[in-house]
């Protein structure tokens, strides 16, 4: 099927959805792109066994008369500011109206204090090869009921997340928040060891960087007003659809050190290029994580590995890797980044064969070694050399075709 015929196809079906909730939904409430969603409690669905988040459709939740749906706004000194609490339950009534203690509302009235961000905890379980500790960045609801928003790969001795692994909602990602505030990042679950603020100040790596090359000239060739080591996203923000989703990402266990000139060209594009893939496929599961350790001669012309914590604590990584995973079809691919825009070759540097044209991806600036070289790998292929990975069943390749990525860049994801 040409990609026209499926976009009509899949534009007939949004209609017939949404005539489908024009008739059969009693409530409906605009939860992204509206005045409200920074302060907007977290929408959670309530099983008989545990909290689920709401996921919208075209930035909608839609709800049955008497349906209920939780709210929560969690984190320190936060509550519904309605009644107090951390997370309270509303009652559909009909269109925007809701039913709170026997009160009743607009959805959009029901506001947290704060700003929620989510929260970081610590699972006593190994990933990574055994190599690393569980994380998760989620919504702690109850004292017993937790929601995963971020499940991170993370090594709290050195200070470095292996991966992270998030579901990208792809044919809802065009009706994501695009709330323009940003908080800052949080240090929550970090090595305490780490000063991650200071980190990753200009001056800062210099002296690093002087300290491990000895040599305050070296220095200044890889650190200066034009090249640092920014805090490069593991999972995106722009991969969610709720600005509180959104704003959960900031922390530093989900980012790893990642030249600039990097993260605001090819690794942009990479993360933007696996929004294709999804709107395409439909949901699908992200890996994105870092591998190796960059390093550069010193003074004496000896490789030194790069860190930019004392004591080989936050490694600067060679790679940083992104594998996009469609449960449905078993299909996958690897996006590979070279994370040195100063190496003079990367024939060295390539652990794969690079399949990215032959399925699609043929983006001439990934070629280019000062803004990240990109590579792309079967999953099979990428585990042989990154053990890290998380076991995936993979028994296909995902593609995309040429009319597909002409037409969604335009879209301008």
């Amino acid at each position: 099927m040409s990609f026209r015929m499926q976009l009509i196809t899949f534009v007939l079906s949004a209609v017939e959805f949404n005539l489908y909730y024009a008739v059969t939904a009693d409530c409906i409430f605009r939860v992204t792109n509206n005045e409200t969603e920074k302060y907007l409690p977290v929408p959670l669905y309530n099983t008989s066994s545990e909290y689920d988040l709401a996921i919208p459709h075209e930035g909608l939740i839609h709800l049955q008369k008497g349906q209920n749906i939780s709210l929560s706004c969690s984190g320190q000194r936060n509550y519904v500011r309605q009644t107090n609490s951390n997370v309270t339950s509303v009652t559909c009534l009909e269109n925007d109206k809701v039913k709170l203690y026997r009160q009743t509302y607009k959805f959009e009235q029901i506001q947290c204090k704060r700003i929620v961000k989510g929260s970081v905890r610590s699972i006593n379980e190994t990933c990574g090869n055994n190599e690393g500790i569980i994380h998760q960045i989620g919504y702690p609801v109850t004292k017993c009921d937790w929601v995963t928003l971020i499940t991170l790969c993370y090594q709290p001795k050195i200070g470095n997340t292996l991966f992270s692994q998030h579901t990208l909602h792809g044919r809802e990602i065009k009706f994501a928040s695009k709330n323009k505030y940003r908080p800052g990042f949080s240090t929550a679950g970090e090595n305490e060891n780490i000063t991650a603020s200071l980190v990753y100040k200009q001056t800062y790596q210099k002296s690093t960087f002087s300290s491990i090359l000895g040599s305050s000239r070296l220095a200044n060739n890889y650190i200066n007003t034009k090249s640092y080591l920014a805090r490069g996203h593991l999972s995106p923000d722009a991969d969610f659809l709720l600005a509180t989703a959104q704003f959960s990402t900031y922390y530093y266990v989900n980012a790893a050190p990642q030249w600039q000139s990097i993260n605001n060209a090819n690794w942009k594009s990479v993360e933007n290029t696996v929004r294709i893939l999804a709107v395409n496929y439909g949901d699908l599961n992200i890996i994105t994580g870092t591998f190796g350790v960059l390093s550069y001669n010193d003074v004496n012309d000896n490789l030194k590995e790069i860190y930019l914590g004392i004591n080989n604590i936050l490694p600067v990584p060679k790679y940083f890797w992104k594998v996009a995973y469609d449960i449905k079809t078993q299909k996958g691919i690897a996006f590979v980044v070279v994370n040195d825009p100063y190496v003079k070759s990367v024939n060295e540097d390539v652990f794969c064969e690079d399949i990215c044209i032959a399925n699609g991806f043929t983006k001439k600036s990934w070629k280019e070694i000062s803004t990240g070289y990109v590579f792309c790998c079967s999953v099979s292929d990428f585990r042989h050399k990154v053990k890290t990975l998380p076991k995936l069943d993979v028994s296909g390749i995902l593609t995309i075709d040429q009319s597909t990525m002409r037409y969604l860049l335009e879209e301008d994801l």
